[in-house]
């Protein structure tokens, strides 16, 4: 029965993931893998990164930035202040995919914003243990391929900034499943799947 469940559990990944990048307009046949790896590689590399004072200006700012660049995710704010965020080196990664450099930051958001009519995010209180930042956030989502449904969904950022306040590392947790049960046709496989993975578990 394990095996089984982790058959379907690795089914609704292909799912998810070819489905996103068919939602996307994404022209790649086969879904990208996330090479774990190289996330443990950037934190490894960042860990010694001092991040500006507690309670500075710096830092102040730094949250501000932050804030600002995401109550508005749309490809002219991404264009306008990713470089004042990002540092040119900066490590980003979300479920879908990982990017080193600014310039592939850059495409990357820009790539993700265009499916949306809007997207904004409600960013929490912005948590510090020592050099490492975390906050919940709420994404609002009217996407292009179903503009009546809004999206709601919720998550949690991890990130880690130079000196001067702008973010070295960056590494996003949430269900993206939530984007996908809303759209349709795709919806119906997805939670077709959870739901038997749900009911795989309860037989064990």
């Amino acid at each position: 029965m394990v095996r089984s469940t982790l058959s379907t559990h690795q089914t609704l990944s292909r799912i998810l993931m070819l489905s996103f990048l068919t939602l996307i307009g994404c022209s790649r046949s086969t879904p990208p893998e996330i090479d774990l790896t190289q996330i443990d590689q950037a934190l490894q590399r960042t860990s010694n990164t001092t991040a500006p004072a507690p309670h500075s200006d710096i830092e102040a700012a730094a949250f501000e930035r932050f804030t600002h660049f995401y109550n508005e995710y749309s490809a002219d704010r991404i264009a306008s202040n990713v470089r004042n965020l990002y540092a040119k080196d900066a490590f980003f990664a979300d479920p879908y995919h990982l990017v080193q450099g600014i310039d592939s930051i850059e495409d990357y958001f820009i790539a993700m914003a265009a499916p949306a009519q809007s997207c904004t995010f409600e960013i929490g209180k912005i948590q510090r243990a020592e050099n490492d930042f975390y906050c919940r956030w709420t994404m609002h989502l009217i996407s292009n391929a179903a503009p009546d449904q809004p999206i709601i969904a919720q998550g949690l950022t991890h990130m880690r900034l130079n000196p001067a306040g702008k973010i070295i590392f960056h590494q996003d947790y949430w269900d993206t499943s939530v984007l996908l049960d809303r759209l349709p046709v795709v919806g119906f496989w997805t939670k077709l799947v959870k739901n038997r993975i749900l009911k795989g578990m309860n037989h064990e």
